[in-house]
């Protein structure tokens, strides 16, 4: 009987085996979870690095285009002229299609000419988002 005995103890328990490999199945799946959490951070921190670098760049060329136009002669006296530098032509072109299309524009939200034949365009959702006035281009 105590070979017996001694024998049950020094094998392991098949429950005991199971909890062990829960316990190591447990360890790699959090130490699998900070590692990805640090890969995570690192990538924030990237990012965010790159994000500094854009906004400073922003910064400094937005000081040098100001200085610019301070300094720029031509656009000075222009502007202290009063002078456009649309050209007269352009001018009246912009303002004919102006007036063309405000009584439209005006009456149903949209200037442009429509073709009640025309096929709506539809987005990945069906709405229609518009409609196909020319296939010959």
């Amino acid at each position: 009987m105590a070979a017996l005995a001694a024998t049950n103890s020094a094998t392991p328990s098949v429950q005991s085996s199971l909890i062990r490999s829960r316990l190591q199945t447990a360890r790699r799946e959090a130490d699998q979870a900070q590692a990805t959490a640090q890969n995570l951070r690192a990538q924030v921190d990237a990012a965010e690095a790159l994000s500094e670098q854009r906004q400073a760049n922003v910064r400094t060329l937005s000081t040098q285009a100001n200085q610019a136009s301070r300094t720029d002669p031509t656009y000075t006296s222009r502007l202290q002229a009063g002078q456009s530098t649309v050209s007269v032509n352009t001018q009246d072109l912009v303002f004919g299609l102006y007036n063309a299309t405000s009584a439209r524009r005006q009456s149903t939200g949209n200037g442009l000419k429509t073709n009640p034949d025309a096929a709506p365009v539809l987005n990945p959702q069906g709405q229609a988002t518009g409609r196909i006035v020319n296939l010959s281009a």
